[in-house]
């Protein structure tokens, strides 16, 4: 399964992150894997879980608050066109199940 997160800034623009590990932290600690250095953010805010084809968001933070589709969530799973939003950061969810395998001869 091939799963990013689109960040979309008001200017039009957009940054993509591939998510491609088991377990995908999400934070503003530095160690996090996707970092978000925003101080509204926790140091560990969520994370992002890719076990049997199927993409599990999980609030990481007790005193923070994850958005699912506009809900506030502990724990969800993913589909395609989803929103997640951590504080100020929202990130739409785009995901293909049907990976692309390129080899070369």
């Amino acid at each position: 399964m091939a799963l990013q997160l689109i960040m979309k800034f008001e200017d039009g623009t957009s940054r993509t992150f591939d998510i491609n590990q088991d377990k995908t932290t999400i934070g503003s600690r530095r160690s996090c894997d996707l970092h978000v250095a925003i101080p509204t953010i926790a140091p560990l805010h969520c994370e992002i879980t890719l076990k049997n084809g199927q993409a599990n968001l999980r609030n990481s933070d007790p005193n923070a608050d994850t958005f699912h589709n506009n809900s506030i969530v502990e724990s969800t799973d993913l589909a395609n066109e989803d929103v997640v939003k951590i504080g100020p950061v929202e990130f739409t969810v785009q995901m293909d199940s049907d990976e692309t395998v390129i080899r070369r001869l």
